[in-house]
């Protein structure tokens, strides 16, 4: 960890799970647009690519932007009781900042959202920047995200490592030329990452801690 000196999260999945936040926000939008609710299952195995590819999924093509704007003008009222840490985040990010690090989030949410979620949960002030999908043209998988983080802080590759939770993360962080390390707490299982090589899996950002702590 001497040689590091950047580390950057995704957010949900792999610091905190909003995702019932995410469920009861889509099924009242849903209900009022004549859709069927959708199971907390469906929602972790379609968020993480952004909101266009998540109402993709669950409403015909003509009422995908329909849903995007109910979502948007709903989703903060169901933040309260539906969002928590996961664990070993706030060890995690204490251990970085005394370590010297920089941190920073790299989200494929709206910005909208990631500052309530952030403050609601008293975590946005570890972070030294925030980026989210309106800050890019393409989201993760490509690495353009991780790159602008990069090149704000003005470190190499080599200094950098990324934690996420999803294959979008492992190969936006493949891509991207960094040390990326997935943590199996949000959409995705380990069988998710059988196709992919040289895969650093850990069950929880306790077990990643403690990796972390001996390099």
């Amino acid at each position: 960890m001497k040689d590091k000196k950047l580390a950057v999260f995704d957010l949900d999945g792999t610091i905190i799970d909003a995702y019932k936040s995410i469920q009861k926000t889509l099924n009242y939008s849903l209900e009022q647009m004549g859709y069927s609710p959708v199971t907390l299952e469906k929602v972790k195995k379609s968020v993480g690519r952004g909101e266009v590819d998540l109402a993709s999924k669950l409403v015909k093509e003509q009422d995908m932007a329909e849903l995007i704007a109910f979502y948007r003008q709903n989703h903060i009222k169901f933040i309260d009781g539906n969002v928590k840490l996961l664990e070993g985040s706030e060890e995690l990010l204490d251990s970085l900042k005394d370590r010297g690090l920089h941190i920073a989030l790299a989200t494929n949410r709206a910005a909208f959202a990631v500052s309530p979620l952030l403050e609601k949960l008293n975590i946005k002030g570890y972070f030294d920047i925030i980026y989210t999908r309106d800050d890019v043209v393409n989201p993760k998988p490509d690495p353009a995200i991780l790159l602008k983080t990069i090149a704000y802080f003005n470190t190499e590759k080599l200094q950098t490592f990324f934690v996420g939770d999803m294959d979008v993360d492992y190969l936006a962080g493949s891509n991207a030329g960094v040390d990326t390390y997935i943590v199996l707490t949000g959409s995705s299982s380990k069988e998710d990452f059988e196709q992919y090589t040289n895969v650093n899996l850990f069950d929880n950002l306790v077990t990643l801690k403690k990796h972390l702590d001996y390099l």
